[in-house]
């Protein structure tokens, strides 16, 4: 239940002992809502949020910053802009591979300075009071109090013993630690659980990307036999009879005020819209502050968007494309994976078989031409020298 503090569920202090009591952001004073839930949780949710465009919950700076906020989404000019500028900067990772080729270590050392202000404007971080969210389900802060229950309460499983935590840990950035998620048989298996940090952003969802909205993406684990083996008339006559979620779905769906599976997936996705990953110090070096980084982590960057081609595929602010790309381990494709919080969400790869970066290196150090399981754009002559290869773990690590 502490991991609750993460989605700003802040728990009663007379449920486990005396904890410290939560010292209430300023914008928290300002008019927070507060709802006491018959299991003597206490809801809190700021309506105006800090002037800094995110609220962090506690001291941790590992924890969930969330921050409830209108459809504001990008607009089409930016988006084809960034599209621009990743055009330019990949043709320019291209020519300098070709040209690293006879001196790598050397020509890696340091990110040329006429390409740095391109790499700046790809990897910016996003203006966070612009979460986009489509017209259909805009982000409400009682919306975003509804999906952070919903997103613990196990009344969404079969057999009332598993919630979407279960597997998706806050302090894990919402992954598992596992190699793969736990199915309920124990037997079957399921994919690695990825984190669920800056999703708002993305296009697709899931290691195979068959789903393409948040709102479609909430209901597979929901009714999937091996995850939550939810049924959606047992699910919504439970929280039904809660008086406590009857009056939070009339709050956040004043329109349709009732408890229905739509209502339920569209709150959860609400909720995981608000869920994104704290500023980092390579996000402060992107944005100009150049001692953020060691010489050894930028040269890691420059190996990252140059001689390894890291970039072809994790590129943006949330380092990953959004495509799916078969990477030598299953004919399958699946989608790039996102390269934040790298030091919490071992093992990676979609199976869970590689349990470290260096691994993640190492395979793809190893992959051949003739290997039918790899796109074309995986197969390159990568030779990494071992202080490369620090290097570029160096700047993965920077990430976090």
């Amino acid at each position: 239940m502490n991991s609750l503090r993460h989605t700003g569920v802040e728990m009663n202090p007379t449920m486990h002992g005396t904890p410290k009591p939560h010292q209430p952001h300023p914008a928290e004073q300002r008019g927070a809502v507060t709802l006491q839930h018959p299991a003597q949780c206490v809801l809190t949710y700021a309506k105006h949020p800090p002037p800094s465009n995110y609220r962090r919950l506690g001291s941790d700076p590992r924890r969930t910053h969330t921050r409830p906020c209108g459809d504001l989404p990008m607009t089409r000019q930016i988006k084809k802009r960034r599209m621009a500028l990743l055009a330019a900067a990949s043709t320019i990772a291209l020519t300098s591979l070709l040209c690293m080729a006879s001196n790598a270590t050397t020509a890696a050392a340091e990110p040329a300075s006429e390409i740095l202000p391109i790499w700046r404007e790809i990897f910016a971080r996003p203006n966070l009071s612009e979460i986009p969210a489509p017209p259909t389900n805009p982000i409400t802060p009682i919306k975003g109090i509804l999906g952070a229950a919903l997103f613990h309460d196990a009344r969404l499983s079969g057999d009332n013993t598993r919630s979407c935590a279960t597997c998706h840990d806050p302090e894990r950035a919402f992954t598992d630690g596992r190699p793969r998620a736990a199915a309920r048989d124990g037997k079957t298996q399921l994919s690695n659980t990825p984190p669920l940090h800056n999703l708002a952003w993305a296009k697709r969802f899931f290691w195979d990307g068959r789903a393409r909205s948040l709102e479609q993406q909430a209901r597979f684990p929901i009714e999937h036999p091996q995850e939550l083996a939810g049924s959606w008339p047992q699910i919504t006559a439970r929280l039904a009879a809660d008086s406590y979620m009857k009056s939070l779905f009339e709050a956040a769906f004043p329109e349709n005020p009732v408890i229905s599976s739509e209502n339920i997936t569209a709150a959860l996705a609400s909720h995981q819209r608000q869920l994104y990953s704290p500023v980092s110090r390579f996000d402060r070096f992107i944005a100009g502050e150049e001692h953020e980084l060691t010489p050894q982590e930028r040269h890691g960057f420059a190996i990252f968007v140059g001689k390894a081609g890291c970039v072809t595929c994790h590129n943006g602010w949330r380092f990953t494309d959004d495509r799916l790309h078969r990477t030598g381990l299953t004919p399958e494709a699946v989608k790039s994976p996102t390269l934040r919080d790298l030091k919490l969400t071992a093992p990676y790869m979609h199976d869970g078989s590689v349990p470290t970066l260096s691994g993640v290196i190492a395979h793809y150090q190893n992959l051949k031409p003739e290997n039918l399981a790899v796109s074309p754009s995986l197969v390159r002559p990568l030779n990494l020298a071992d202080n490369e290869k620090a290097a570029l773990i160096a700047f993965l690590e920077s990430i976090d």
